[in-house]
């Protein structure tokens, strides 16, 4: 492979028997509730974006939202991890309202225009962050937005490096939270207000 575009995905949290119940139990879901994570971004006739949707616990509230109009692609490196989507999609009766999509080592490998993309504690499993972040970005569609979470432990450092490539791929913040309990940010793929950042070090205040 050319190494002047390295993978962009190489470090993903393996598919094994349990992943289901590890990445979607009440405790995960206290933590990163659906509900209040995505708040009124998504909406009934929206196309969105699941990235490294995982066993499916966003894409099933998005599917919810989007309502039968609306459509939940689901995008994984791990056929295990689709095949759980399918199932509990079904279970559910969700499953019209979800296509499943996985990408590669190499791209995401869509061709979409999203009202909104997710992704969920994946970012820093990727290796090539600033190539990821272009094709997020041609995946946008002009008013869409892309809302990333990651988790505590990759540190404050590794997140604004995360924020400074999305920024170099065009992608432009709305909302920004870096501090020791939460990493957050909200973008856009056109320049917008000006950007409310806050850092809970320094009590949530908005810094502009």
């Amino acid at each position: 492979m050319d190494e002047s575009h390295p993978r962009p995905h190489t470090k993903v949290c393996p598919y094994f028997p349990g992943v289901d119940w590890f990445l979607d139990n009440p405790f995960r879901r206290f933590f990163l509730n659906p509900d209040q994570l995505l708040g009124s971004l998504v909406r009934e006739g929206m196309t969105v974006i699941d990235l490294g949707c995982g066993p499916g616990m966003f894409t099933l509230a998005m599917a919810e939202r989007v309502g039968e109009r609306g459509q939940v692609i689901a995008v994984d490196l791990q056929q295990g991890m689709l095949d759980l989507v399918k199932k509990k999609a079904k279970r559910k009766g969700l499953a019209p309202r979800i296509r499943l999509h996985r990408n590669t080592a190499d791209s995401i490998g869509l061709a979409v225009q999203a009202d909104f993309i997710l992704s969920v504690y994946m970012v820093h499993e990727v290796s090539n962050q600033e190539l990821f972040f272009r094709e997020v970005h041609g995946l946008l569609a002009p008013e869409g937005r892309y809302l990333v979470k990651e988790p505590i432990f990759i540190g404050k450092k590794a997140f604004a490096g995360m924020g400074a490539h999305a920024r170099s791929a065009g992608l432009e913040p709305l909302e920004w939270v870096n501090g020791r309990f939460t990493h957050k940010a909200l973008f856009g793929p056109q320049p917008g207000p000006a950007v409310l950042m806050r850092d809970p070090d320094f009590g949530g205040c908005p810094v502009f």
